[in-house]
């Protein structure tokens, strides 16, 4: 069991607040994912629970129990690390094994372990190998193997894929995915990667400054944004905006629902610009247009005569736009403003 709870956590490091009475439940066997920019809080927060980094006040604890004050190692929690931190002068079995070693558990006890632990990750044919004679994602399977055999309730990875090349990272994300599958264990897991985040997590935790900005399923957190941070950090590339009325208030559309077309559309929000560039990847095609407010990005998945260079129309129909008031808070349907603010978008040009 690996529910975690934390309580009005807050750190201080001397005299700046990272973070400040922050109020977190990750359910038991979820595979979290905090997510957001660089200096949002996200490792803070992971080392606030592993015990490296903690807190300055507030409790977190693990099923119940309070483990505020107590030792990393005595958690129940392993960590995997950006950098995998292997012996060089050990195989790959002595690396898995070492921690039990320093435990002093028996020996048969050990092997029964650490061969589990390889099964696992796929290292069965590698234990004997030492770490120059490995891949990159060979060390990472390491790294995890030697935090299998701890056997803790919770998993705790701090950007662990990112030293693999793109290709290595995709297959790296689905072997992760499994391994939670088989282990069944609580998964908490930093990256700054929303594609990592997307693809991994059934429970997103997406900070910023510290804060929690939102906390959702990946789909939720795509279609259903609170704030505008939200809408603008998930989706690539980034949501389009636009400020109007005296209020200052935003309208927003994905690139993939936007519209683009020679002949100016009809009941929807729309304005002109100019093709500024014209990206073919294959399935489908990005453009990037340039109207008088800002680039305005826009994705289709078929092909069409229309070059860099040319004038055209964008927009986006009423379904698909998202409204924010000046404080970046989401206004949806049952907001008394939202009838007016439609109107308002669909006579903008």
């Amino acid at each position: 069991m690996g529910e975690i709870v934390l309580k009005n956590v807050t750190k201080k490091f001397g005299n700046n607040t990272v973070i400040q009475n922050l109020n977190l439940t990750i359910k038991d066997g979820s595979f979290t994912v905090l997510v957001g920019p660089s200096g949002c809080g996200k490792t803070t927060l992971l080392r606030m629970i592993a015990g490296i980094g903690p807190q300055t006040s507030g409790t977190v604890s693990i099923d119940g129990r309070d483990i505020s004050e107590v030792a990393p190692g005595d958690r129940g929690v392993a960590m995997v690390f950006q950098n995998y931190a292997i012996y060089p002068t050990m195989s790959v079995y002595e690396n898995i094994e070492f921690g039990l070693k320093n435990n002093h558990i028996p020996k048969d006890q050990r092997k029964k372990l650490v061969d589990d632990a390889c099964e696992k990750v796929g290292l069965q044919e590698l234990k004997d190998r030492q770490p120059n004679a490995l891949s990159g994602g060979q060390r990472q399977r390491v790294a995890l193997a030697r935090a299998i055999v701890k056997q803790p309730s919770v998993f705790l990875m701090d950007e662990p894929l990112s030293n693999l090349d793109a290709k290595l990272r995709v297959q790296m994300r689905v072997e992760l995915i499994e391994l939670h599958h088989k282990l069944k264990t609580t998964f908490v897991y930093v990256t700054h990667d929303q594609i990592e985040a997307m693809s991994m997590a059934d429970t997103i935790v997406l900070m910023n400054d510290g804060k929690i900005m939102q906390m959702d399923s990946p789909r939720k957190l795509y279609r259903d944004p609170d704030n505008l941070f939200a809408a603008r950090f998930i989706g690539s590339p980034a949501m389009n905006i636009r400020k109007f009325g005296k209020e200052e208030y935003i309208l927003g559309f994905r690139p993939e629902k936007g519209i683009i077309s020679t002949q100016e559309p009809q009941g929807c929000y729309r304005t002109s610009g100019t093709v500024v560039a014209k990206e073919d990847l294959g399935s489908e095609i990005h453009y990037s247009v340039r109207d008088m407010y800002d680039d305005v990005s826009v994705i289709r998945s078929e092909e069409d005569d229309i070059t860099v260079g040319e004038k055209v129309w964008i927009g986006a129909k009423p379904e698909n736009i998202y409204l924010f008031g000046n404080d970046q808070l989401r206004i949806r349907e049952d907001d008394p403003r939202y009838p007016d603010l439609c109107r308002q978008v669909l006579a903008l040009q």
